[in-house]
């Protein structure tokens, strides 16, 4: 049992992960902090790939999914133009991955993540905005807003894109940089709708007005979630970003007019029973390899961020899983720079390939669009090989030196 004690600014996906790992693998004692008064209950449904299951039934996690989510064989691209297939990313190789995939609630894991630190002695504190950090040659102390402190041995900056810890300790000219593209999503009961819709269990639906996802996100398949990726000028402050957000009408009657036709039969029925549909901007961090300051080191989208590719909770998980390992196997003053050597590679080659994905999103005329769904049938055939090794791909078969 270790005597350390882990600060984790924090309390979503990443901090919960990276406090399971350090709690359940390494015998850390860790305390985390969430701006949030009480834990989240929105967001959409996220897709955990192979690794990501795979790393959650190293936390302990994966039993309390059971049954929760939507069983992922393959994720199916569709050419809103013809309605035919593009190609797919096969999931279906247990023998290789020990999994398939899982589309879920992002809450139903934020819960499962709660419930299993439940046992485990972990603080988890809300309404906890983070004030100043200071570091000193045995520990770091970090300030809040309401006038507590807390002193630990390392501090993780687990806090997302519009990281505090980022912004205000390690790397203050880093700031989250509008993509030019955003995200409407939500729910609807696919119970008794009047057609059958093209998915089998999710897929991607390629157009000239941008990209839609359609997936199931619980076992039986009833609980519809949509997704419409497209490209939206920047309306220049948060103010405007958030009424854009609220104007629920404005949102269901752009995605009724960008994604009508065919391919989606029904539709105008599907925009009907959408249930308030959430609208946000995307945005992304420049590449950086400066994660970690003193005591500080940033996990998670606090460190990489990047547009949406169905596999950043896998990374949020992987990075809580690798630096755990380290932990275990480096002495203090070792541990941040072994983690970025291994860890920043695999990571700008996943956000290259999320910012060559982002780029194929706009209005495109016909000459355009078809190019792009030749150029998607390509990639997904040239790349089935590389995704089948990023699938068994596993940060704890990494050989590591020994203390």
């Amino acid at each position: 049992m270790s005597n350390e004690h882990a600060i984790i600014i924090g309390g979503g996906i990443a901090g919960l992960a990276v406090a399971l790992a350090l709690k359940r693998h390494s015998g850390i004692k860790c305390s985390v902090f969430e701006i949030r008064t009480e834990p989240a209950t929105i967001g959409g449904a996220v897709n955990l790939t192979p690794n990501a299951l795979r790393y959650l039934e190293h936390l302990g996690v994966l039993p309390k999914l059971e049954g929760k989510g939507c069983d992922v064989k393959s994720f199916d691209l569709i050419s809103h133009r013809t309605g035919k297939p593009l190609g797919k990313v096969n999931f279906d190789n247990i023998d290789r991955f020990k999994y398939r995939a899982m589309r879920i609630l992002r809450n139903e894991l934020h819960h499962s993540l709660l419930e299993t630190l439940e046992n485990l002695e972990v603080d988890i504190n809300y309404g906890m905005k983070i004030r100043s950090v200071k570091e000193e040659k045995e520990g770091v102390t970090a300030n809040f807003e309401d006038g507590s402190t807390v002193t630990g041995d390392f501090l993780l900056g687990c806090d997302g894109i519009h990281s505090a810890v980022r912004m205000k300790f390690v790397e203050p000219d880093r700031k989250p940089e509008y993509t030019g593209i955003s995200v409407a999503y939500g729910f609807l009961d696919a119970t008794h709708l009047r057609e059958r819709l093209p998915v089998e269990a999710t897929s991607l639906i390629v157009g000239s007005s941008g990209i839609l996802l359609m997936t199931y996100a619980d076992a039986p398949k009833t609980n519809l979630y949509i997704a419409a990726v497209t490209s939206v000028d920047d309306v220049g402050s948060r103010e405007g970003w958030v009424a854009k957000g609220q104007d629920k009408v404005a949102i269901k009657n752009d995605l009724e007019r960008r994604f009508s036709g065919p391919t989606i039969p029904c539709w105008k029925e599907v925009i009907e029973k959408l249930d308030a549909p959430v609208f946000f901007p995307i945005y992304r961090l420049f590449e950086s390899d400066k994660w970690a300051s003193g005591r500080i080191l940033l996990l998670g989208d606090a460190a990489h961020a990047m547009p949406p590719q169905g596999e950043s909770v896998g990374f949020a998980l992987e990075d809580a899983v690798l630096f755990s390992r380290i932990v275990q196997n480096y002495k203090p003053s070792e541990r941040f720079q072994k983690y970025e050597a291994l860890r920043q590679g695999p990571v700008s080659d996943a956000l290259k390939a999320a910012n060559r994905g982002a780029q194929t999103v706009g209005d495109h005329g016909w000459l355009m669009t078809i190019f792009i769904e030749w150029a998607t049938w390509i990639y997904l055939l040239l790349r089935a090989s590389k995704k089948e090794e990023e699938f068994a791909y596993d940060v704890r078969e990494i050989e590591l030196d020994s203390k």
